[in-house]
């Protein structure tokens, strides 16, 4: 993920060398190019500012070291303004919360108020999500809305989870929050913030939270309070309406590049929480113009388990793919989301009907319907696409008792420190870690240490995975391996994974990767327990667990990679010597690690005349992973979907 400074140096390049020439021509003798830039950069560093008040000060894990949360700025009619380093199944439906509770309080809006919501039928992406937003106010006019959305540890399901796979409804994912004032004319509302924590487990590090995100909405109401003091209300509303003009005819241009058509795409979600495998998602994917439209349309119904889409995980997941196929220097604010548009029937795994759980939307819908688009755009711009990531294929929240102080306390984490990679593109391999589609790479993994100071379990590995990316020209990213014991009694596990049978795809003849999960050990007997990529188990005091990630899908033909690029790969860890022979045609002298070029010429042509032609995308079946079925021994087990 590039850091915040050398993003901001990347826009700035490209502002300097064409804002005078984007700028509209009846703006042209009143927006000023200089303070256009740095009215948009002003907005830059109050995101950014707002995203460290947050990270800085929460208690949880979830937010202050895996990062999962998103802060953004949105104007008086709910248009995204600006955001930054975030997680785009966040930041890219966050303005359909925020019009949901700006219809709900019409005509009760006041400065001071701060409104919440966790509803995935108000606009929200899942009940996980806590969103927390305050209107902002200069001279009696409403200017801004100062926003976070935050991944709470918990919300109350019937398990210690915030993402409950098996929740048959909304009722049993826990409490639901449709949009509700905490404070009112700068009031606190007490009785109804003791509410919201008695229906929670953590409520210490809840609130905690809970804090972190209203200090950072109000470090950003105060930026942004100065800001506009600065230039006045009218100035600013002008300079906001040329940011996003500019983005507009950025947006504009990227997408009248790519060829007009209809696109389809097709993927699988691995269960829907309760036994039922192999869910379809296909995407229609329209590009006319200057604008695109996603059609999920055909996809299978609503899922009676939480592995369903809420509607602003659909609008998010449709889009995601569109912004990472155009130029990162454009903004991402009102004027990209507005070429943009989705749908998906009502009732459909795309878009749950009321009281269907959602409660894993940002997970594995999310990432599939991202990947069902993906795959259409592959076949409309392929240079501009990346193969598939690894998905949530390996993300535990661990729970249980703490008896290491004086105290048997309660404890939870989410652990992404196994989590996926990311797909390769062209030219350019797979970064390992990336984690979800969803979150693309605005997630973070947690310093191994200090996890084992907060709980009660001690990582015993945690590396690379050999061969465990999809290969091509470009490679994917590789997956990680990870062991865990418990040092304080049983703990509870949690998944909420996918893409353990349906792996991420790969493209241009790039192969998928493997797939990956997890399981429990007995150490005294040595059995292991698979699970599905969802479920619950109990690792017990005699207990390991351990997990694995895919890695990301390959792009391109294998044959065509650098045998150098291969040498590296090798000496590096990422793939064996068998797969640089078989898979990338490339012979190796084993005494003295060189390629034998004579030899390797000789196989790649031997290869590339036996194979079939190479296909846009693959997988394109359902179940294409046998991830488990390699691993299971005389003995082991394998359970879909405990709960």
């Amino acid at each position: 993920m590039p850091s915040a400074n050398k993003t901001h140096s990347v826009s700035l390049r490209a502002q300097s060398a064409n804002i005078k020439e984007e700028l509209d021509k009846k703006n042209k003798h009143t927006i000023d190019p200089i303070t256009f830039s740095v009215i948009l950069n002003r907005f830059r560093t109050i995101a950014d500012e707002m995203t460290l008040t947050m990270e800085k000060t929460a208690w949880s894990s979830v937010i202050a070291l895996a990062r999962d949360f998103s802060c953004a700025i949105y104007d008086a009619q709910t248009r995204q303004v600006c955001m930054m380093d975030a997680i785009p199944v966040h930041t890219n439906s966050m303005h359909v919360v925020l019009q949901e509770i700006a219809r709900i309080f019409d005509g009760n809006i006041y400065d001071g108020d701060v409104i919440v919501c966790n509803d995935a039928y108000s606009g929200n992406t899942h009940v996980g999500d806590l969103v927390t937003a305050c209107p902002i106010f200069h001279k009696g006019k409403h200017m801004f809305w100062s926003m976070t959305k935050g991944h709470q540890l918990d919300c109350g399901a019937f398990i210690p989870t915030s993402v409950a796979a098996g929740a048959k409804d909304v009722w049993q994912e826990g409490l639901q929050l449709p949009p509700i004032k905490f404070y009112e004319k700068g009031e606190k509302r007490e009785d109804v913030i003791r509410m919201y924590l008695a229906n929670m487990r953590y409520q210490e590090l809840l609130h905690g939270d809970l804090m972190a995100q209203l200090g950072s909405i109000w470090n950003g109401k105060r930026r942004l309070l100065e800001l506009v003091a600065q230039y006045g209300n009218s100035k600013m509303e002008q300079y906001m309406e040329a940011i996003f003009d500019y983005a507009d005819r950025r947006m504009s241009e990227e997408i009248r590049s790519m060829p007009d058509g209809h696109y389809e795409g097709v993927s699988w979600l691995d269960t829907d929480g309760v036994g039922g495998t192999h869910i379809e998602v296909k995407a229609r994917v329209s590009i006319q113009d200057d604008h695109v439209h996603v059609d999920y349309s055909g996809s299978a119904p609503q899922t009676p388990g939480g592995n369903n889409s809420s509607f602003g995980v659909m609008q998010a997941s449709a889009g995601v793919p569109i912004m990472l196929a155009t130029d990162p220097a454009i903004p991402r604010n009102d004027g990209c989301i507005r070429h943009i548009s989705a749908e998906a029937p009502e009732g459909s795994v795309c878009n749950a009907q009321y009281p269907a759980s959602t409660a894993l939307a940002t997970c594995g819908p999310g990432d599939t319907l991202q990947e069902a688009v993906w795959k259409a755009l592959a076949s409309a711009v392929p240079e501009r696409v990346m193969a598939g990531n690894g998905k949530d294929s390996n993300l535990p929240m661990f729970s249980g008792k703490d008896s290491r102080g004086k105290k048997n306390i309660d404890w939870g984490c989410m652990f992404f420190n196994g989590g996926p990679a990311g797909g390769a593109s062209q030219g350019v391999d797979g970064w390992p870690l990336i984690m979800t589609s969803g979150g693309m790479g605005g997630l973070k993994i947690a310093s191994v240490e200090l996890s084992e100071i907060l709980y009660p379990f001690r990582v015993d590995r945690q590396e690379i995975g050999t061969d465990s990316m999809g290969h091509g020209q470009y490679l994917g990213g590789p997956g990680v391996e990870i062991q865990i014991t418990p040092t304080s009694g049983e703990m509870e596990c949690n998944l909420f994974g996918e893409g353990q049978s349906n792996p991420p795809h790969g493209v241009l003849g790039g192969t998928p990767g493997i797939g990956g999960s997890s399981y429990k050990e007995n150490l005294q007997t040595g059995k292991r327990s698979y699970c599905s990529s969802k479920g619950r188990m109990i690792i017990e005091k005699d207990d390991i667990w351990v997990g694995y990630s895919s890695g990301g899908g390959g792009y391109g033909d294998p044959l065509k990679r650098d045998p150098k690029a291969v040498i590296e790969s090798i000496l590096a860890g990422l793939i064996s010597l068998n797969c640089a022979k078989n898979v990338y045609g490339v012979v190796i002298n084993k005494a003295t690690m060189r390629i034998d070029i004579e030899k390797t010429n000789f196989l790649r042509k031997e290869m590339s005349a036996v194979r079939g032609p190479l296909e846009v995308t693959q997988p394109n079946r359902p179940g294409a992973s046998d991830w488990v079925k390699n691993r299971l021994r005389p003995g082991d087990e394998y359970l879909i979907d405990p709960q």
